[in-house]
């Protein structure tokens, strides 16, 4: 961008810090630069390095947020597939099991868990046209076909007036916060009967209930809320509804059973018709079960037309794929004739025959109304041995109902992009690095020394971060944010965590139940998952993961661990379970433990904690599992893994709060399902000693510190940052209006390693313009 001359003057601003003598387009820019290169004194070098702040303009442009759905007095959600208003499915649009030529909603059994369709949880859909104050005032009906596992029948009926231990269909509203006071999650659910259990289809009409919790229990009693007789009786289906209230930890879609029933209970709050998050089957218990299949989604009443939900369009053409600096971008333009997209990412060729046989799901998915008519692929090497990578796309064309012509033979590709950003990945130590992790733990010393200086570390941080249970991210990094180190050694079967956390403020379980691990997600805890495979010898691929949506044993099986400081800090834990029906067992690490230690600032200030941990790969196998020990890879070789990692923040020791959860995983699909569903995954590499290659490595490693224009410019409402260290460094980089305003400071002194990062930019709190940001 062309800059005139006030444009200029305000660009060097003095109000804007550290500006002076350092615009890229001053001689002694260029001086400075040549002078670093030449490395003639470290000491000096490191200093005149540290000086530079290097701008690069940004535009936003107006903020558009998302717009509340309004779903009238009839909605279509799912047939064939989909409705793309419908932006969030957590099933898999799947084979009928009685006729594969029909396609159907599958949802798998998991513990605690409520897949389903949902919309944006910071708008939500209104359905307040759909429901009436009384019986008489009527309603739109919920019509459903329902297939449900034997494995659910006789087991986790619903009661009346309990909420728990339950299979239901689950309407969510929408929430702004998980503590008293706030707008708590409000949950309505219809109880599954027990006779239809029976692995048949049930076509279904289910009117919806009055709009209040009042009018409901009233109507079930025959009565309206004056006490005068209905005269017309609740439908015996709508009797199954119930207004069970939210959680009394108010945690967000996907959080586990109980329900503040009493309207007199101090987070109790009515059920907002007018926010609805979505409509969840709704496994609300553990210990194993039985899937779901829904058909015929639709509210509203018997005349509604389903023919539009049908018929696919025509085949899609006109998609470009090329490499866009580290990632990969998929444009194409819109047309009217289709309601929405699907695009496809995998590592072979995407065909018509592979989507329709199911050996391909899709990647992202656009409605016609999207904002822009493309898909950003910012995917990260798992190991530098795998680049270029080939990755293949394809793009079909579908009806507002997810219908898709699956012919992609005018509308597939492939990128091999060089320029891949390397991932973070699990490098074998040395006897000597695993002796000296041995003995900090047995003098409860927190020490990473042990980890090399070219290792690339987890970044849980605006960089590289995912909400979890709860939906929502910290305000800052100060509240919540993390770098981790993982290692292990082959003679000792070991393996190693460092981490840093970022927290505003320390709150520990107590460390007084007789299973502390078990409890310790609900406070200031570390966890990850991991799946002891090779995800290609599970039936996944690098890009996307593991493909099991439950925890599973024997060959290939998964594991939760969690890690937590308790009570006053003198005892922690170390746990690990296998969370997998039957077979799920649970305890703590009995080969291994963790340390914990205060985390400061250079000044010597409380900011979080750090902790090192050591667990034999042996912990991860149980009595009666028949899970296979880990075969790590050998010296030369890799493996890939499904792996991530989450934190826990609670601001309160008094109570069981956890205000966020954050996880390192930024697959598309993952959420806050993540901690039982491998598939939500990242893959990571685990790396022997000589295929870390670490001569080569430096060799590639950038030689300057860069700053690249964001992408994409202009922007609604986030956009990419990206920039290059040669070496580790503390890094701050900040927005500044025109004005020299400091308006975002999205990374604070924070340590970052050597290579190439991206930073997400919200600006959706700012007013359209043109702003600065400063790499220092």
């Amino acid at each position: 961008m062309i800059l005139t001359s006030l444009q200029l003057k305000t660009f060097l601003n003095p109000n804007l810090p550290g500006v002076q003598a350092v615009f890229s387009a001053c001689p002694c820019f260029n001086r400075l630069k040549e002078e670093t290169m030449t490395g003639r004194d470290t000491a000096l070098t490191r200093l005149l390095v540290g000086a530079i702040s290097i701008f690069v303009m940004v535009v936003a442009l107006p903020n558009k947020a998302q717009a509340q759905v309004a779903l009238g007095d009839e909605f279509i959600v799912f047939v064939e597939g989909k409705n793309v208003l419908v932006p969030f499915f957590d099933g898999s649009a799947a084979a009928d099991p009685d006729d594969a030529s029909n396609t159907v909603a599958h949802f798998p059994y998991a513990d605690w868990a409520a897949p389903g369709f949902r919309w944006d949880d910071a708008t939500g859909a209104d359905m307040s046209q759909m429901v009436g104050a009384t019986v008489a005032d009527g309603g739109a009906t919920m019509y459903v076909r329902l297939r449900v596992d034997p494995a659910n029948a006789g087991a986790h009926g619903c009661v009346p007036g309990a909420g728990d231990d339950c299979l239901s269909l689950t309407l969510f509203d929408r929430f702004d916060g998980n503590q008293a006071g706030n707008n708590l999650e409000g949950r309505l659910k219809w109880f599954i009967p027990d006779d239809i259990r029976d692995g048949n289809w049930h076509d279904l009409a289910i009117p919806l209930p009055p709009n209040t919790v009042t009018a409901l229990d009233s109507a079930k009693v025959g009565k309206n809320v004056d006490g005068s007789d209905l005269a017309t009786a609740l439908d015996p289906l709508a009797m199954h509804w119930e207004y069970v209230g939210g959680w009394a930890g108010g945690f967000g879609w996907g959080g586990t059973a109980g329900s503040p029933r009493s309207t007199s209970d101090p987070n109790w709050q009515d059920f907002e018709w007018g926010n609805v998050r979505g409509l969840s089957v709704h496994y609300d218990w553990a210990g194993g079960g039985g899937d779901v299949w829904i058909d015929d989604l639709y509210f509203g009443t018997a005349s509604t037309d389903l023919s539009q939900a049908t018929g696919a369009p025509s085949a899609m053409s006109g998609v470009s794929f090329t490499a866009n600096g580290t990632s990969n971008l998929v444009s194409w333009t819109h047309d009217s004739q289709y309601g929405g997209y699907n695009v496809y990412v995998d590592e072979n060729e995407i065909t018509q025959a592979r989507i329709e046989a199911g050996d391909v799901s899709p990647y992202a998915t656009l409605a016609f109304n999207a904002s822009a008519f493309e898909v950003e692929h910012d995917f990260e090497i798992p190991h530098p041995s795998l680049q270029p990578l080939p990755v293949y796309y394809a793009v079909s064309a579908t009806n507002q109902f997810g219908v898709a012509n699956t012919d992609v033979s005018n509308s597939s590709g492939s990128v091999s992009n060089d320029q891949l950003v390397p991932q973070a990945y699990i490098i074998e130590l040395d006897i000597a690095a695993s002796d000296q992790i041995f003995n900090a733990l047995s003098q409860g010393m927190v020490d990473g020394s042990m980890f090399p200086d070219y290792y690339l570390p987890f970044n849980l941080d605006s960089s590289h971060w995912k909400a979890g249970d709860g939906g929502q991210l910290p305000a800052t990094e100060d509240d919540l944010s993390a770098q981790f180190k993982v290692g292990f050694n082959r003679a000792f079967n070991e393996l190693y965590v460092y981490g840093e956390v970022k927290d505003d403020v320390i709150a520990r379980h107590p460390g007084t139940s007789a299973c502390n691990g078990c409890e310790t997600w609900g406070y200031d805890s570390v966890e990850f998952g991991f799946g002891a495979y090779d995800v290609r010898d599970a039936g996944g691929s690098i890009l996307n993961g593991s493909p099991h949506q439950e925890f599973q044993r024997g060959a290939t099986p998964d594991y939760q661990v969690r890690m937590a400081w308790l009570g006053d800090g003198s005892s922690t834990s170390a746990f690990i379970g296998t969370l997998t029906g039957d077979a799920a067992e649970e305890g703590e690490a009995t080969a291994g433990g963790v340390v914990y230690d205060t985390l400061t600032d250079g000044a010597g200030n409380p900011i979080g904690y750090k902790l090192l941990a050591l667990f034999s790969f042996s912990d991860f196998v149980f009595a009666t599992t028949g899970d296979q020990v880990f075969s790590l890879p050998a010296e030369d070789e890799i493996k890939l893994v499904p792996w991530n990692f989450a934190i826990n923040d609670g601001d309160s020791e008094a109570q069981n709060p956890r205000d966020l959860q954050v996880q390192w995983s930024t697959k598309p699909n993952a959420g806050g399902a993540w901690w039982n569903t491998p598939a939500q995954w990242m893959t990571v590499a685990f790396v022997g000693a000589q295929a870390i290659a670490t001569s080569t490595e430096e060799e590639v490693l950038p030689s300057e510190f860069t700053l690249d224009q964001n992408y994409p410019n202009p922007f609604n409402p986030e956009t990419a940052i990206r920039f290059t260290l040669p070496q580790t460094e503390n890094v701050s980089l900040t927005v500044y209006n025109m004005l020299g305003q400091r308006v975002a400071t999205l990374l604070d002194n924070q340590t970052m390693s050597v290579g190439a990062h991206s930073v997400q930019f919200d600006a959706s709190h700012l007013s359209s313009g043109t702003y600065v940001y400063r790499l220092q």
